[in-house]
């Protein structure tokens, strides 16, 4: 039996079902985990940590070259955004519980998905530890 590794982590089931598409358009087989969890109750999505698309290892390469190709501003994946500082691609989004470090991290997370205060994003570089707003 193959192994599966994870390639992205998306909030929504459209989301992943359409990147799910274009990669078996190119031949690369898709498993979708918790997505009819989310699309039943899309609050449990922070919880859970949302949908995950799992790919066969052997494809791991090519899936994530296909998702970079194609990834979308908004998309979820913090991979295409820049540390303005640093200017590296090493960046994860404060808010989403996957990401949380720490206890404090992940008490924020879920206090602003319960109350969002704002609609702009915030992000943490993990090279030079700089913060800003998306």
């Amino acid at each position: 039996m193959s192994k599966f590794k994870t390639v992205a982590v998306y909030s929504y089931p459209a989301d992943a079902a359409v990147m799910k598409s274009k990669l078996e358009s190119e031949g690369v087989n898709v498993l979708l985990r918790d997505e009819f969890t989310v699309g039943v109750d899309p609050f449990a999505s922070q919880a859970i940590g949302g949908v995950k698309m799992d790919v066969h290892i052997e494809d791991y390469v090519k899936a994530l070259g296909i998702i970079e190709l194609h990834a979308e501003s908004g998309s979820g994946l913090t991979n295409n955004i820049k540390c303005p500082h640093c200017g590296k691609r090493a960046v994860r989004e404060q808010q989403d519980i996957t990401n949380a470090r720490n206890f404090k991290e992940r008490l924020r997370a879920v206090l602003l998905s319960i109350f969002p205060f704002s609609n702009s994003a915030t992000y943490r570089c993990n090279n030079c530890e700089h913060t800003f707003n998306g």
